[in-house]
């Protein structure tokens, strides 16, 4: 099954297309927030993320470039995997040459996906307690995925 991601005020991304940068501020760096729906459907099956930079900031240290949350009635149905690799195409409009995928230790499904994207497994790290997800979450570790572009 196809699907399209659409920015959150309806700029859409596929077949390679990109229509407005936004902007980071203060330590936050630029971010894209997509909403993912079926190809031929309108309903929201989950929502994905995209930040701009490198490991030196510590919200893509902890919390990657890309980021995925697949609503629990649309799990199984690999729509991460493929909003994935429309945001490898993305990556690529920023010049990046590698990406970095995070996600919880126990997350084995964010896991296979990493694998199935060819990302490669970096290392765990401890988040810090003022993490978002340290705090609201309770996670403690992540795992880090680089994927070449």
């Amino acid at each position: 099954m196809e699907i399209k991601i659409e920015i959150f005020n309806n700029i859409k991304l596929s077949n390679n297309e990109i229509y407005q940068a936004s902007d980071g501020d203060n330590d936050n760096p630029p971010t894209y927030r997509f909403c993912i729906k079926k190809h031929n459907d309108n309903g929201i099956v989950g929502r994905c993320s995209f930040r701009v930079g490198d490991t030196g900031n510590q919200h893509i240290k902890y919390g990657g470039n890309i980021g995925y949350d697949i609503d629990e009635p649309y799990r199984g149905n690999k729509y991460s995997l493929k909003a994935c690799k429309l945001l490898r195409i993305f990556a690529k409009t920023h010049g990046m040459q590698s990406v970095y995928i995070t996600c919880d230790l126990g997350n084995k499904a964010s896991r296979r996906i990493c694998e199935l994207l060819g990302a490669n497994f970096v290392t765990i790290l401890d988040l810090p307690e003022d993490d978002y997800n340290y705090i609201n979450n309770g996670v403690k570790q992540h795992c880090v995925y680089e994927m070449i572009i």
